[in-house]
């Protein structure tokens, strides 16, 4: 290809080659992220945080699942606390209570609670053996001896604590819990003992480790445990099998993930969850070690050392399982332990308990260990534990594989091979349409053939890689491609008046972000019963009658000086004195809401004729200071007003319909009203709601609301007059003058109100501190 044919075609395509590179850009960002979190295995970093907020909206899609039915939740619940008192309550009690699971025919029970101290006896536990002394003399030197040693046992270890003891070695199938400490300074809390407890667990240590040739179990330091708090010696004299009952919290809070095996002073101990689904299934748990950690979890059979149960396990090497939440709360069945206790069961409960093994723990509000999950903030903790179970047990694993890692990098790889040219060469609008099937097939796959087979597959990072190459693409194509277009006058005209348009044109710089804080006077007008006249056209209709509605009152507002802010829907939004200063701008717009009102006459008459329902308007108008300028983004944006003043307009105009009248003011408004053409009557005090100021609010009257002016001011001194006897709380002198309102006006929405509320307040005892202010609730 000859030198300048190659430069014109590098000319030609010089922006498919940005856009290449730019795709290339993202879609290695994009890869390298993700390798760099599967190689560091980063807990709490981005693409963590992010895929696990996608796990959780995947299992609540999902919604709850069943469970097997083989492990329920002995709950010490409200109820419990009642029948056998606050918590912790007497150890004695345990023994009614395991003679009664074994009477129920339960398997085994793992125990979410551990007796870290002695209970502490009772006077009347040692009140034989002190009253046996009192009778001694000092020659029975050797019975007072013997007297102070059985106290001193029991102190050491009491009733209590022997019932308990007694009861744990009766039932036999209990595994009981224990918690460890995972950092040093944890462990240095606990003193020169920080294992202590330990020695009667050793038993429990897992047989079957399997480590790499040249390793030991203290060279995995992710194992390592600095302390732990396990049950008294005499408490673990009863138990043969013990366990760990920690839970793994993400940096969220969210409960995902839950360590199977620890090092407890060099021994590799086993998880609530885990020791539990062993003895239930009746098999020992087999821990592979790699160089990094643990590879491999199962659960072998004794007398079939092939036959095994593989528990999938993060490829981290961390040893942990991950969560297959079943659901909220009580997705596996709980018993109230004071229904087990008092054998208070129905018939269905006891057939189900039989045979069904159960995690013992706490669930009442104050003592119960919570540990949110995607479906429940207030997930119990012993439920976590019984969850665990339940996926092992049962084999419904929630995976996430060491092979999941190339999939996944080859879904970012084939998302750029596929999409890439099909961004650089096609519209908008096409790879617009072809990335939102892909998303969707992306998600009914991954719902049906990944997570629908509880395969975890991360999801986040493609959505952004094909997000970041379509919104990528298509700006630079905006920005080079589209030219500037000029400024239509005529597009201008339909939202400002001349004046504004020349303002702008001749002021460039007026069109950039931005705004001032101006006095100015906001309004507000909407139609009533838009909503049934809307259902009771077409849509066709429905647009011939707004625009014969709205273009005679744009006209007043533009004619007048005023900028047409927006149309919202039925409504419209003006403001006078900006960007151009308008004199005296409260008066232009009450006397352009009063032209309105004429305007709307006609148009009463002429909207019938075509068919057409009549149309009635309410407006809101007030003074204040507000934000004005062009607000919005850089590629977009509208000048407008913002500010309290703006949303009390809005609320004055909702509230006409309240009174009945069509035109609401606020106070501001009323004091820069000077022409002596313009009727105000003092309508009421009130508090809009979010605001706890009261607001004197007034009513801009028609000067033809009555037959002649004299007969409205007239009704304008009646109607006050009333107002003020109202305020003072004077009933009967206050419902007089509004009477007078509605014998010169029978339909005078304000003066009907006020007979309203005062028919109300007769019914009330008098306030010595009322203000006569009245508050709305709504908006």
């Amino acid at each position: 290809m000859a030198p300048s044919k190659t430069s014109h075609f590098l000319q030609k395509h010089r922006g498919h080659f940005i856009l290449l590179v730019l795709c290339m850009a993202i879609a290695g960002a994009c890869t390298w992220t993700m390798w760099r979190h599967y190689t560091r295995h980063d807990p709490e970093g981005f693409i963590a945080a992010m895929e696990n907020r996608l796990l959780d909206l995947r299992f609540r899609l999902r919604g709850e699942i069943k469970a097997s039915g083989k492990i329920g939740v002995l709950a010490i619940d409200e109820k419990s606390l009642q029948r056998l008192g606050r918590w912790p309550f007497a150890r004695k009690n345990y023994e009614r209570l395991l003679h009664n699971l074994k009477q129920l025919g339960a398997g085994w029970v793992g125990m979410d609670v551990v007796w870290s101290e002695p209970e502490r006896p009772l006077l009347e536990d040692v009140q034989p053996n002190i009253a046996r002394m009192q009778g001694y003399q000092v020659k029975n030197f050797d019975k007072f001896s013997l007297e102070l040693k059985e106290i001193a046992a029991v102190m050491k270890a009491g009733p209590g604590d022997r019932s308990l003891v007694q009861a744990l070695r009766s039932f036999k199938h209990v595994i009981l819990g224990y918690a460890y400490y995972g950092t040093k300074d944890e462990g240095e809390q606990l003193g020169k003992e920080p294992f202590r407890g330990y020695k009667p667990m050793q038993n429990s240590a897992l047989g079957a480790v399997i480590l790499p040739d040249g390793m030991e179990l203290k060279n995995y330091h992710q194992f390592v445990s600095y302390g732990i708090i396990a049950n008294t010696e005499t408490i673990a004299s009863g138990g043969e099998q013990f366990a760990f009952f920690n839970n793994e919290l993400s940096a969220d809070g969210i409960y995902r993930w839950v360590q199977l095996v620890r090092n407890i002073d060099g021994n590799l101990m086993p998880a609530m969850g885990l020791k539990m689904a062993g003895q239930i299934l009746g098999r020992e748990p087999v821990v592979f070690f790699d160089q990094f950690g643990v590879s491999d979890i199962s659960l072998m059979n004794p007398n079939d050392d092939k036959d095994l149960i593989k528990i999938p396990v993060d490829p981290s090497g961390a040893g942990r399982i991950l969560i297959n939440h079943l659901g909220g709360r009580q997705s596996i069945e709980h018993f109230s332990l004071a229904d087990v206790y008092d054998m208070t069961l129905t018939d269905g409960q006891k057939r189900r308990m039989k045979g069904m093994s159960f995690m013992l723990g706490p669930t009442a509000i104050g003592i119960n260990d919570l540990r949110a999950n995607p479906f429940d903030a207030g997930f119990d903790g012993v439920e976590q534990h019984a969850t665990i179970i339940d996926n092992i047990i049962s084999g419904h694993f929630m995976r996430r594989t060491d092979t999941i890692y190339t999939t996944e990098m080859g879904i970012l790889i084939g998302i750029f091979v596929l999409f890439a040219p099909l961004m650089i060469f096609g519209k908008a609008v096409l790879s617009g349409a072809s990335m939102v099937l892909f998303l969707i097939a992306y998600y009914y796959f991954d719902k049906y053939f990944w997570f629908g087979h509880n395969q975890w597959v991360y999801m986040g990072m493609p959505v952004i890689e094909i997000s970041s190459m379509f919104v990528g693409t298509t700006l630079y194509k905006y920005v080079t491609e589209e030219r500037e277009r000029k400024k239509v006058k005529g597009a201008f005209g339909m939202y400002l008046s001349p004046d504004v348009i020349n303002k702008v044109l001749n002021d460039p710089e007026a069109l950039k972000l931005g705004g001032d804080k101006k006095e100015l006077t906001v309004f507000f007008s909407d139609v009533r019963s838009f909503t049934t006249i809307s259902e009771s056209l077409t849509p066709e209709k429905l647009c011939e009658l707004m625009n014969d509605y709205f273009t005679p009152m744009t006209s007043i507002i533009l004619r007048s000086g005023g900028v047409l802010d927006k149309y919202i829907g039925d409504a419209i939004m003006a403001f006078w004195g900006a960007p151009l200063a308008v004199a005296n701008h409260a008066e232009v717009a009450a006397l352009s809401a009063v032209q309105m009102l004429y305007a709307l006459d006609k148009l009463r008459v002429d909207l019938p004729k075509k068919g057409f329902p009549p149309v009635d308007i309410g407006i809101g108008l007030n003074t204040g200071m507000m934000s004005v300028g062009n607000m919005g983004s850089g590629e977009r944006f509208c000048y407008t007003v913002m500010g309290d003043s703006v949303n009390l307009g809005s609320r004055l105009e909702s509230l006409t319909k309240e009174y009945g009248i069509k035109i609401m003011i606020s106070e501001a408004t009323r004091k820069q009203l000077k022409r002596p053409d313009l009727i105000v009557r003092d309508l009421d005090d009130i508090r809009v709601k979010g605001k706890l100021e009261p607001v004197k609010v007034f009513e801009l009257m028609r000067p033809d609301y009555l037959p002649s002016e004299p007969a409205v001011r007239n009704l304008v001194g009646e109607f006050e007059a009333g107002r003020g006897f109202y305020r003072k709380q004077e009933w009967p002198k206050a419902k007089q003058h509004f009477m007078g309102c509605l014998a010169l006006k029978p339909d005078d929405g304000p003066a009907a109100l006020y007979l309203e509320r005062i028919a109300e307040q007769e019914q009330a005892p008098a306030q010595p501190d009322w203000d006569g202010v009245y508050t709305f609730k709504h908006k």
